[in-house]
């Protein structure tokens, strides 16, 4: 007699690892480690899991249930997935059942949730294939049918060697007749077949598109290679506009000729749009896209394609494209690697993409190149220690200099009572140069809305949200305050409830009141906004970007989106509208993105042609930060910021978890954190802060609280999150605390 044979399943669930079920005998030699099954789950419906390993025992002494039904025949994962799988949850203190839920497509999550596309193809039937019985049969129908000898005639003109036509094909000829195609059907003629089609678009490439290298990137390009013999990982340090994606595609072309797949990952479906039209240019067929606007149907399909096919294949795409089934993964590149979007906060698992892909190529013996005019302080750390190759390319492509900024002091421009709404003279001036030459301007700002918030003169009352602990922010165009953590809306007081007069007034200014601003000042330009207010449909972000492409904006006002890497060619101004708002932040991480973004939005000017300008306003021009960005200087940035990050013992010099817990309940959530506190507090001394409340400590109706932990290189980071793991454990089983969400964050940002 057979031993029985168990399978460890993982469920998209969050309160355990994985679950063990009996292996009917039917399914033994069918199940295999990546395929999914149905299975019984707490008296509810089956549910889909994943075998993530096969066992089997010599005696079973417990009672298991029965897996109920394989649905695959063939994984649809592969071994290499499951350990990436089980790093995630490891790595990131989750469940693997949270990281399945982030990880698997909606459409493989259930049985019947994909459903395969079809067409109409017309067949001719057997009986007239050859040649003799065709001519009668056109011969019979020219004299009494003609309209079905002629849609007929058509058919045979461009069927294939299968005797095959498209349906929808046949009928967009001129003079078609649905009604003479009915009828050749009808008798038997032509025979109607359902088959499964692509939704994926096939992209077509453009041949020799590979540009020349300068000299500058060519030396680049084999310092990379020379750093591959003894290491995994380059970090490509490259100003901005120094054709870095050149580099790439040139190392893509190479894994993709020996028959590999290539990752390439970026921060923002906004990069993705742009950088898509220049890489299918050269990559056309081999090429897929992933992201977050693709439906439920296109990512399964996605999914089959990238584990199935066995040719080269290039997928671009963002954060959650890590998760897809590669098979024979040769290259990972992370493009704008220091890009906080690549950071899932929310839900589980709360992984950084960047990390993830450098572990996924490791897994499969894959090269990986992150690039970045501005690196992460933990990457450059990693590079200057020799742990990633480090490639500096210092010089924009053709030579073109860097943009020359200007700084413009707002308290100066105020004093002297010459600013015009949000605009000293200086930028003012600059874009009136710049829209009589015909050129193109970019203006940041980082907050949207019409204003940062509305409060009383007379009192200082100020609206928050009823649900979260946040003022409201003023929308001009839909005339509300609106809550920008939960999404309700608010009408706005004619009185102040609080005294009870009308003395009601906006303070600050968001993205919305800047391009009211700019209708007002120049009413002849053409201003569009990007932000997340204006881009809900699933191409508005392209359509916003090709028409400024194609110049048929003159002006573009937008949050970070404009700093992650695109690229335009006729922009010769861009204005930094207040760069103290990104200083003046409670985060020790504050200046580090202050600087990436404001040298990276200034990167976006003059990168075709003539030298352009940036004017970056500011309250306090000597701050040192200011004049570090005002030279490109990136080194003394790293230097003067790694400093303080040892004084106060920040990463990379330690390891951060942030551990947070929510509940309706403020006292519950008090008491679970402060346990926590008093727990880990003689662990390490002075390495727990808080519990504290966070910036914000309400969120639709849910209190927040939350600690951090300092971890010394030294400690094992392991032992720790398996220690704060049982923790969390232990208050789950506690009454009077099980209902409070608790849950770690590895590596905040």
């Amino acid at each position: 007699m057979t031993a029985p044979l168990t399978a460890e399943v993982i469920l998209p669930v969050s309160f355990c690892e994985t679950l063990t079920y009996l292996v009917p005998e039917e399914l033994r030699e069918q199940i295999a480690p990546g395929c999914r099954v149905l299975v019984p789950l707490r008296g509810k419906q089956a549910q889909m899991g994943i075998v993530m390993a096969l066992y089997e025992a010599l005696e079973v002494n417990y009672k298991l249930k029965d897996i109920k039904a394989l649905v695959d025949h063939v994984p649809v994962m592969s071994q290499t997935q499951l350990s990436f799988w089980k790093w995630i949850a490891s790595y990131y203190a989750c469940k693997i059942g949270e990281v399945m839920m982030a990880a698997l497509p909606t459409g493989l999550k259930s049985e019947d949730a994909y459903k395969a596309k079809t067409e109409s193809v017309l067949y001719l039937s057997p009986l007239y294939r050859s040649e003799p019985s065709c001519q009668e049969l056109l011969h019979g129908l020219q004299t009494k049918a003609k309209k079905q000898y002629l849609l007929l005639e058509r058919f045979l003109s461009m069927k294939s060697e299968e005797f095959a036509v498209r349906k929808a094909d046949l009928l967009l000829l001129d003079d078609s007749s649905p009604a003479a195609l009915k009828a050749l059907i009808d008798k038997g003629i032509l025979e109607v077949q359902q088959q499964e089609v692509s939704r994926l678009k096939v992209l077509q490439a453009d041949e020799n598109r590979l540009l020349q290298l300068s000299p500058a990137q060519e030396q680049a390009y084999r310092e990379i290679h020379q750093h591959w013999q003894t290491k995994d990982i380059c970090l490509l340090h490259g100003v901005t506009s120094s054709g870095k994606t050149e580099i790439y595609s040139r190392l893509i072309k190479e894994v993709l000729a020996e028959n590999k797949q290539v990752l390439y990952l970026l921060p923002e479906i906004a990069l993705t749009t742009q950088m898509t039209q220049r890489l299918k240019k050269i990559f056309g067929p081999q090429m897929l896209i992933y992201h977050s606007k693709c439906s439920m149907n296109e990512r399964v399909e996605m999914w089959h394609r990238i584990l199935q096919e066995d040719g080269p294949l290039l997928v671009v795409g963002v954060r959650s494209s890590v998760f897809l089934p590669f098979t024979r993964l040769g290259l990972v590149v992370v493009d704008e690697e220091h890009e906080i979007s690549y950071k899932q906060s929310e839900p589980a698992p709360r992984y950084h993409a960047r990390n993830a892909a450098l572990m996924l190529a490791k897994m499969h013996h894959a090269k990986a190149i992150l690039g970045s005019a501005t690196p992460s302080l933990e990457s450059y750390t990693k590079a200057r220690e020799g742990r990633y190759g480090l490639v500096n390319l210092t010089q924009r492509y053709r030579d073109i200099q860097l943009p020359e900024i200007i700084l413009a002091d707002i308290n100066e421009a105020k004093r002297k009572k010459e600013l015009v709404a949000m605009f000293t003279p200086t930028l003012v001036e600059n874009m009136q140069a710049c829209l009589q030459a015909g050129e193109q301007i970019i203006l940041f700002h980082n907050r949207r809305g019409y204003a940062s918030v509305m409060s009383c003169k007379e009192c200082d009352w100020t609206p928050h949200c009823e649900r979260c602990d946040v003022p409201l922010t003023y929308h001009k165009e839909s005339h509300s305050l609106r809550c920008h953590y939960c999404g309700r809306q608010y009408p706005i007081p004619s009185r102040c409830p609080s005294c009870g007069k009308a003395m009601m007034a906006s303070f600050g200014f968001g993205t919305e009141q800047v391009e009211e601003a700019l209708h007002q000042l120049f009413p002849q330009a053409r201003v569009a906004r990007m932000d997340t207010d204006v881009l809900h449909e699933r191409n508005a972000i392209g359509q916003l970007i090709e028409d400024f492409e194609q110049q048929k904006t003159d002006i573009l006002i937008g949050t970070q989106m404009l700093t992650k890497g695109l690229d335009f060619d006729h922009v010769a101004l861009v204005g930094v509208l207040n760069a103290d708002t990104m200083l003046n932040q409670n985060d020790f991480r504050a200046h580090e993105r202050a600087f990436q973004l404001m040298v990276q939005v200034s990167g976006r000017a003059g990168r075709k042609g003539r030298r352009g300008r940036v004017v970056l306003q500011t309250r306090d021009p000597e701050q040192p930060l200011i004049q570090r960005v005002l030279h490109y200087d990136y080194l003394s940035y790293y230097v003067d910021a790694m400093k303080e990050r040892h004084t106060f013992c920040y990463p990379p010099y330690c390891y951060l978890i942030d551990v947070w817990f929510k509940h309706t309940s403020q006292a519950k959530v008090q008491q679970a954190a402060q346990y926590f506190a008093n727990v880990l507090q003689p662990l390490f001394p002075d390495m727990v802060f808080g519990p504290f409340e966070p910036a914000v400590a309400k969120v639709r109706d849910v209190h927040i609280q939350k600690l951090s932990l300092k971890i010394a290189p030294s400690q094992s980071l392991l032992k720790i999150k398996d220690y704060l793991c049982g923790l969390q454990a232990h208050l789950q089983k506690d009454p009077l605390t099980k209902q409070v969400q608790i849950y770690f964050d590895v590596d905040p940002l």
